[in-house]
This record gives C-alpha cells, structure tokens and sequence, in this order.
C-alpha cells in the first residue's frame, strides 16, 4: 500500500503539472500558433473582406493600424490565422463590440488571450472569430466573453457598436479632423463615435468645406461633402494706375498721386458685380439630429469647426478675387515706404519773411498752395555777423539760398478711410548759404494747430520717456520708512513674469492708434514654464530655459488663460516690442547697429551647422532687451498673437485695435532664428493656420494691467500638476 499511495500521489503530481503546463498553453495564443498563407474563403458571416474572397493569413504586426480590420480565426487545435483587410459595412452590425481600454488591454495584449462563452473551460468554447481594430475587439457569438488572467476569470461586457464613416470625396482631397490629417479620400473611416461626425475637407484650388453628419452604431454613413472650386473671376477696377507709372514715380509726392486715383478708383467700381456671392455658394451649417441638444458638446464642436473652415474658405475666397488688387497695393505701399525712409534737403522759398532787427530775429513764413509746408521757422544764423548781410539779401537767390532738411514722411489726415491732405512736420534743420557760405540757423519749427494736434505729430515731438535707469546702488539714500515691497514668489513661479506697458498711442500699420494699459510676459514662455501648467511639449531643441516650441496656435491660447492671460493682439505685441519709438530695428537706435547684439536670427543660428551648439532657438535672455525690458521680441522665435489676418484690409481702428473681422490664419510677429535680417523687423506681420506649429514658432502671454494673481487657485493648479510650489519668504528689507 505505501508503495502504490506513493504511486498515486506522483500520478497526482505529473497531472497537476502536464495540467498547469497545459494551462499556459490553453489560457494563451502563443506565437508559434499564428499560421501564416493559411486560406480563409469570405462568407456571409465574415465580417471582413467581400464575400468569395480567400483571404491569405500573415504575422501579427503592432500597433494595429487606423482604418483597417483584423481578424483572429481558429482554423482548428492550437492553428490560428491573422488576416487584414477593409470592414465589411455591411455585416459590421452583426458584431458585439468590446472597448479594450476601458478594460486596460492593449490589442497586442488582447491577440494573445483566448476568449470563453462561459467560466467553464470546456473545450471549444473559446470564440473561433475575433475582430480587432486600434480601439475595439468584437465577436460575432455573444454580448460578453471571459479570459484568464492571474489565475482568476475576467470579463468583458459589450458596448454599443460604434459607426463607419465612408467618405466620398474626389480623389486626393485631405480629410482632417481637428488637427490631424486622417488620410485622403476615398477613404472609410472606423471606429466612428455615434452622434455627430464632422471633418475637414481640402482640395487644391477649391474651397476647405467641413462636413457634419449623424452616426449609428453598427451603419453606414456616407459623406459626400460638395467641393467648391476658386472662382477664376478676379475684382477688376477702372484705373489708369498701372505698375509701370509707379515705377518710374521719382518722389513721394508722385507716388502719393498714383496711390489715392488706386483708391479712389476701389471706392467707385463696383467690386463683385458679377460674381456669384459667397453665401450663396458655400453650404449652410446642419441642424443637431433629432433628439440632440444644440448645447452637446460634439455638436459645439462641429459648430466652432464649421465656423473656422468657413472663416477661412471666405478669406481665400475673397483674397483669390482681390489678389491682383492685395498685390498691387502692397506694390504702391513699398513704394511709399522707399521715399518716406529718405531725409530731405532742399531749397525752400518762404512765402514771407518777417525780420525783428531789435531782437535779431527772422520769422519765416511757408505755406504751399497744398499746405504740405504749413508751419513758421523763428530764430537768426547760428552766426550772428551774417545777420544783416542774409536779411538784406533775402530777396536774392542769388547771394542767398534757405535749405531745410527734414524727415520725407508726412503725416497723412484722413475722412473716412480716404486721405484728404498730407502736411510735412518732421523738421530738423534750416541753413543759410549766403554767397557759397553755410551758416546754420538757430530757432524752432513752429507748425500750424491743425497739424501739431494729429496724435502721430504729437508722438513724434513727445516720444515715451526711456526707461530710467538707477544709479549704482551704494549711492542711493536708504529710506527707513519706505521699505522694499515683498513679492510672493508664486506670481512670478505661476504666471510668469511680466513688464507693465503703460497706456500710450504709436504708429501702427499706417495710422496712430492708441493703447489702454496691459502687461505682458518678459520672455517668450520658456519649456519649463510651459511642463508646470499644461504638462507634456512636443519640441524639438529641449532646455528648460529655452522657449517652448512646436505649438500651435490653440495650444498657446489656452497656456495664456490658464494663468489667467490672453495672447497679446499685434498692436500690443508691437507697442511693447519696439517700446514706443518709431523704429521697427532696435539695433539702428544703437551707435554701431547690430542686429546680432538683439536677436537669434539666420546669420547667427540658422545659417550654422545643424551640429552647431548655436544652431536653433536659445535660452531667453541671451540677447539685449529692448528699452522697456523686454527679451526675444526679433528673432529667437516667432509669436502667435491674437489677431486674425486677411491681407486686403486698409481700415485699424484707432483704440486697442484687434485685427481683421475676416480671415482664418492668425498674424505672427517677430521672426524667429530662421529669419532674415528683414524677417526680424518688429513691424514685419506673417500669418499660419492655427492649427500649424513648427520648430521656430512660439509665444507669450499678455494680461489686465496690475492684474491681482489668485494665489490660492495657483497653489491648486500646481499641486494637482504634481508641481513642488516654491516656498514663501519674505525678503530681507534695507535699514
């Protein structure tokens, strides 16, 4: 007996083990059961393929990839095959789906588990058909399934199907959604969320149209969204302004002949007569579905991507029939820009001289016939021995020439939108050349009241004071009662820090525009900043102190609001960059200008090697700051800014102006390590989609001037991002 009990129990023991040996192999798919060139012929129970087709069986390959079907199919024993190819929509309803993530199995996981009707392990019980695809797997038997894992039974319980999105469209055309390109049409789409489907559609030399339409689980949708060529008719004016006159134009007051008949010649044709207007071709926003609120989150989506397709699909309509005129406008504006950079010498007759021989003063009177010089020089020759000598040969141009050098750029008034006298006010310098003698004239300039009081004159006469600087600090007088003000390190760790613009007004894009006060961030948002509010970047030159790239235009948005700012518009943007001055180059205000002393640009970075240190976008605060002690605002990287773009537009209001009504793409500023000398020039403006972000594209936030930070909120904010909040101590004050 103790020897068959031996017997017996070892039986027992080679049986638990051949058992649990088994085990492994029953509760799992292993690789070497996968069969490749096994036959699978299609048929109506197949969810895959076309019915009659023989499906060839391959290796498994993960990640599954978009927009395709898998099938696992038990041939027989421990044979299994693995086939791809396209849904077959019209069987698709016939499926239980499961959702892998939510029961936290990847689809590689899932391909290697063997799936049971019951918790009993009976054989055969296991599905012999297994769909997959990147989020779901399905049978075809039963609305739950189980699998082992760890020793103990789980289950899966199915899901509503999901639907299939079959887009018609012409060949080529992108289909995108949100910012991804999903593919080009024709092209099915699966799994498709039930409700609202909305894409994208873009087709060279036709219209973005985004499509929206309702899914059900388990069907078919199909979408055929209705491509709009470009109209090939362009706006066309009677003018007598052509490129040729505007080239030969030999002075600024030519130019600006040439430029308001252009005007004036928009203002009287009838731009569009003709035309089929754009609201009548374009397609109408569909209604939510039946028993679906206008307030659903995925119907609002639809309406905002609706809204911004159409947006632009009218910028690119309006700007495809304007191009010709956009071009040449900005043809006439360059060449204004070319005479209005000159400073002028020349001979100016006044219309009267008074002399105050007491005082030994000589008043001189100018005033054209256009009142372009309107204004009364006061004052005698530096020289006061000439005196005499140039009042007695005032009225011989012969022995005596009166010179005043200026400024070419005048200040433009306007009605309406139309420019209706230009007047000179940028007078630097009158000088007396009596008999081949330069004698330069001491006195002032005085203009006419209703030229001084137009707010660019004023601008130019009363520039915004420099920033101030302090002396060393061993000689300023410490004052007891006035102690240095403690500032929470959190504001500074959270919201970043700022420079207060106060309010002002400048020239911006042509006219004087005013400004309300604001602040905005000293540097361009740096990665590190970036990683302590939103989480994860995506750039490519990492460093924490080097800015934040590779965002988009959304992206930026939401960083400025999560602590508690906006993106500044251009005006502001451009206010704060060129600190009030009228340069768009800070370097030309230096005595040696050099642009390399303020920017990362093409001659110091890009033009460099790839494998160059310098090569790329720096750390903030490598370069000069500006007066007003802002970094970065040419080169480093280009800034997003608030503002929509639409290249015909002549009108900028005059207050806190906010960029065009129309346009889809939003303006840029600044240029970036890639630019040119020309690209980096604070006035310069380009534009992108919002939905583009590259390696040389960035941003900063702007916010409400003197804005109180909510430190208890940014504690919160921080603390559920897993950020270590910087600890507070008040600074030591100075006795």
């Amino acid at each position: 007996m103790p020897y068959l009990f031996r017997l017996l129990i070892l039986s027992l023991l080679f049986s638990v083990m051949a058992f649990g040996a088994k085990g492994d192999r029953r509760y799992q798919v292993l690789a070497d059961q996968y069969k490749q060139n096994e036959s699978l012929k299609v048929d109506e129970k197949t969810s895959i393929g076309t019915i009659g087709q023989t499906l060839k069986s391959t290796r498994p390959q993960f990640p599954l990839a978009v927009n395709t079907f898998y099938l696992r199919h038990k041939h027989g024993g421990n044979a299994y095959g693995w086939y791809v190819g396209d849904i077959a929509s019209d069987r698709f309803e016939n499926l239980h789906a499961f959702d892998l993530s939510a029961n936290r199995l990847s689809a590689y996981e899932a391909s290697q588990l063997r799936f049971y009707a019951t918790r009993r392990e009976k054989p055969f019980q296991d599905e012999s058909d297994i769909y997959f695809d990147k989020r779901f797997l399905y049978t075809s038997r039963v609305r739950e399934i189980f699998f082992m894992r760890n020793g103990e039974w789980q289950r899966l319980t199915s899901v509503p199907l999901s639907g299939i999105v079959k887009v018609e469209a012409p060949a080529g055309a992108a289909v995108i959604i949100g910012s991804s390109v999903l593919g080009k049409a024709p092209v099915t789409l699966y799994p498709v969320r039930t409700g609202i489907f909305y894409a994208t559609f873009v087709v060279p030399q036709t219209l973005p149209v985004t499509i929206g339409a309702s899914v059900h689980p388990g069907k078919l949708t199909k979408v055929m969204p209705n491509i709009i060529p470009l109209d090939s008719s362009r706006y066309t004016i009677q003018t007598n302004v052509t490129a040729e006159a505007v080239a030969l134009t030999r002075s600024l007051e030519e130019t600006e002949v040439l430029y308001d008949q252009f005007i004036a010649d928009i203002a009287k044709s009838s731009i569009g007569a003709g035309v089929v207007p754009f609201d009548s071709i374009y397609p109408v926003m569909k209604k939510p579905p039946l028993g679906m609120s206008k307030e659903d989150s995925s119907y609002q989506g639809y309406v905002m991507e609706f809204e911004n397709t159409r947006a632009r699909a009218k910028t690119q309509w309006q700007d495809s029939k304007s191009r010709e005129l956009v071009a040449f406008n900005r043809l006439l504006m360059s060449r204004l820009d070319f005479f209005e950079k000159d400073t002028v010498r020349d001979i100016l007759i006044p219309t009267s001289v008074t002399v105050l021989p007491m005082e030994k003063v000589i008043s001189l009177r100018y005033a054209t016939a256009s009142k372009r010089h309107d204004m009364v020089w006061m004052g005698a020759p530096k020289n006061l021995v000439y005196f005499d000598s140039i009042v007695n040969a005032m009225k011989d141009p012969k022995k005596l020439q009166i010179y005043i050098t200026l400024q070419n750029k005048p200040v433009w008034i306007e009605e309406r939108d139309v420019v209706v006298s230009r007047h000179h006010y940028r007078y630097l310098k009158l000088e007396f050349v009596y008999n081949g003698v330069t004698i330069e004239g001491m006195g002032k300039f005085i203009l006419s009241d209703y030229i001084l009081a137009q707010p660019e004159v004023q601008l130019w006469l009363n520039p915004p004071p420099k920033s101030v600087v302090l002396p060393p600090k061993d000689t300023v007088k410490k004052v007891v009662d006035q102690p240095k003000p403690v500032v929470d390190p959190l504001i500074d760790f959270y919201r970043g820090r700022v420079v207060e613009i106060d309010s002002g007004s400048f020239r911006y894009r042509g006219k004087i525009v005013s400004l309300s006060p604001y602040a905005i961030h000293k540097t361009e948002v740096t990665q590190d900043h970036y990683r302590r509010i939103i989480g994860n970047d995506s750039v490519t030159f990492k460093g924490e102190n080097i800015p934040v790239h590779n965002v988009t235009w959304n992206q930026a948005n939401a960083f400025c609001k999560a602590v508690g700012g906006f993106l500044p518009t251009e005006a502001q943007w451009e206010y704060a960059g060129r600190a009030a001055n009228n340069e768009g180059s800070l370097w030309n205000l230096d005595e040696n200008p050099d642009p390399r002393a303020y920017a990362v640009f093409e001659k110091n970075s890009y033009d460099l090697s790839d494998k160059d240190s310098l090569y790329g976008p720096r750390n903030v605060g490598s370069k000069k700051p500006n007066e007003w002690g802002l970094y970065d605002m040419s080169g480093n990287l280009a800034e997003w800014t608030r503002d929509l773009y639409s290249a015909f537009s002549f009108y900028v209001e005059g207050s806190n102006p906010t960029g065009s009504l129309l346009g889809y793409e939003n303006v840029i500023k600044g240029g970036s390590w890639k630019s040119d000398e020309d690209g980096i020039d604070l006035t310069s403006r380009e534009a992108e989609d919002p939905r583009f972000w590259s390696d040389d594209l960035g941003f900063r936030c702007a916010f409400p001037s003197h804005q109180k930070v909510d430190l208890e909120k940014a504690k919160k904010i921080l603390k559920d991002r897993g950020v270590t909040i910087p600890t507070v101590a008040p600074e030591v004050q100075e006795k």
